[in-house]
């Protein structure tokens, strides 16, 4: 990414959740007290007002479902049906004792804002790239003594290093780790280097999402435009890594992980989207999610 900006891919993914907030079909899957709270962000950032425009006028919100739907279909509702089975991942592991959170290459995400609050004795820490985070720490400044903000650019720094530098975080302490959108940005070394390094972790669990190579290797999503790769290729953010999910155990065991659930599209339209009725709607594949903890 362009280390003077915001990741642009976590713009894209904040406009995505405030575009699905209007749609009364999608709305249940987003967070009630999130749209308010994206948009302060957006706001902080170089403003879009083309964007804004979009929010504010129904045709031209709709040109821009057309041409998400040109580019690659069903990806921001992958992105909304991702960010609940990973909460979803977050919750099973507080209630099994997790006592910190640590969100790696958060973007715009809000989940450790919103668990925070519900979890004042759990600590919830965000590592991410400076210039991603710094809207964040100026919009985000009421904020429980639970929750941190500690910029690291994780393509090159340790995260056990960063979170040293954190108050009150304890690496003995069960912690859970969680990936959104983050891996598939590194080398396959830079992966396995990061992933060898969270295992050292005592009690850990990883909540993490991967690219799936495609029938002919490509790491990309089934149906994308050839437009999409380009402009990752553009805003320096080109997808570096995949993971096969039928090798994914074996993968991770060496590492110091154990798998213990995967999901893709079937599983995230079954789980999630169906019970929202929105199980007939198009849904972008060629991204897994899994969740693993320390071997033992």
């Amino acid at each position: 990414m362009r280390v003077d900006r915001p990741s642009a891919t976590a713009l894209l993914i904040a406009r995505s959740m405030l575009l699905s907030a209007q749609r009364p079909d999608y709305r249940p899957l987003v967070w009630a007290g999130d749209p308010p709270t994206l948009q302060r962000l957006l706001a902080a950032c170089d403003r879009a007002r083309w964007f804004e425009f979009a929010l504010r006028h129904r045709w031209a919100a709709r040109c821009l479902w057309r041409l998400e739907r040109a580019v690659l279909p069903g990806i921001f509702l992958h992105y909304l049906a991702r960010k609940h089975w990973l909460q979803s991942a977050v919750d099973r592991a507080l209630a099994a004792g997790a006592k910190q959170v640590v969100v790696l290459g958060a973007g715009f995400d809000l989940l450790a804002l919103r668990f925070h609050r519900g979890f004042p004795r759990v600590l919830f820490c965000e590592l991410d790239h400076p210039a991603t985070q710094r809207p964040k720490a100026a919009v985000l400044t009421r904020v429980g003594r639970n929750f941190a903000l500690q910029p690291a650019d994780l393509a090159h720094e340790s995260p056990t290093l960063a979170l040293r530098r954190i108050p009150g975080f304890d690496p003995a302490r069960p912690t859970c780790f969680v990936a959104e959108g983050l891996l598939m940005y590194f080398s396959s070394a830079r992966v396995a280097e990061l992933l060898r390094e969270l295992a050292a972790f005592p009690v850990a669990t990883l909540a993490f999402s991967f690219m799936t190579p495609d029938p002919q290797g490509r790491i990309r999503f089934r149906g994308e435009h050839a437009g999409l790769g380009r402009w990752l290729a553009h805003v320096r953010e080109p997808f570096a890594s995949a993971l096969d999910p039928s090798t994914l155990a074996p993968f991770l065991q060496p590492l110091g992980w154990r798998l213990t659930a995967r999901a893709g599209a079937a599983e995230l339209r079954a789980e999630i989207l169906a019970p929202a009725r929105l199980g007939d709607e198009p849904l972008a594949a060629g991204e897994g999610l899994a969740i693993a903890t320390t071997a033992p």
